[in-house]
């Protein structure tokens, strides 16, 4: 006796979400390096504000760590490579993965951490 064949069928799955990144440019960086990049990107991080691309990672007194995004990969190296074009200094900006928790700077973390994730809320 033979076993009955198995029809197997491709049933498309949902595609993976795109891969973001963002763009986190070192304001602290740029105002202790006193050029006037840092008035240009006080000006140009404005437009990001208003389209609700910016969101601020770390501020002192003395300047903010803000990232913009989220992008694809190549719009995100493409804007990292113009935000150096324009006369910020290439350290103050990277190309990172885009997380919907903000990581602190130098977090390199897919996922949030412990010291990036906010506190739990008090009971």
């Amino acid at each position: 006796m033979s076993t009955p064949a198995q029809l197997a069928l491709d049933v498309p799955g949902k595609p993976p979400p795109p891969e973001l990144w963002g763009v986190v440019v070192d304001g602290v960086l740029l105002n202790s390096l006193g050029t006037a990049a840092d008035n240009w990107w006080a000006v140009n991080a404005a437009q990001f504000h208003r389209n609700g691309k910016l969101r601020c990672l770390l501020v002192l007194p003395i300047g903010a760590v803000e990232e913009i995004g989220p992008f694809s990969r190549d719009d995100a190296e493409f804007a990292r490579d113009h935000i150096v074009e324009s006369g910020v200094h290439p350290r103050a900006v990277t190309a990172r993965r885009w997380t919907e928790q903000p990581h602190m700077p130098k977090c390199r973390k897919g996922k949030p951490c412990r010291l990036c994730a906010p506190p739990a809320p008090a009971a």
